[in-house]
């Protein structure tokens, strides 16, 4: 099947990765079933984006919550 045209302009980066975060991707993109490791990124930079506006714009904060009910926050540089 043909790819759709984009509606949106890209740009094209070359990123020079530490081998141990390019075995992460993979890993990630194997766990999340994405097409690419390009889609992994889009997916990585999404939800960066949602956790720095409502860290920062809302004062939000973030919680994980295991299984066993343990609590820890999410703290943002």
């Amino acid at each position: 099947m043909p790819r759709r045209a984009r509606a949106d302009p890209t740009s094209r980066l070359n990123l020079e990765l530490p081998e141990r975060v390019r075995t992460r991707m993979d890993a990630l993109r194997a766990m999340s079933e994405a097409d690419s490791i390009t889609e992994v990124v889009r997916r990585a930079v999404a939800v960066y984006f949602v956790l720095v506006v409502g860290v920062r714009e809302r004062g939000d904060r973030f919680i994980l919550r295991s299984r066993d009910g343990t609590e820890r926050e999410i703290l943002l540089p």
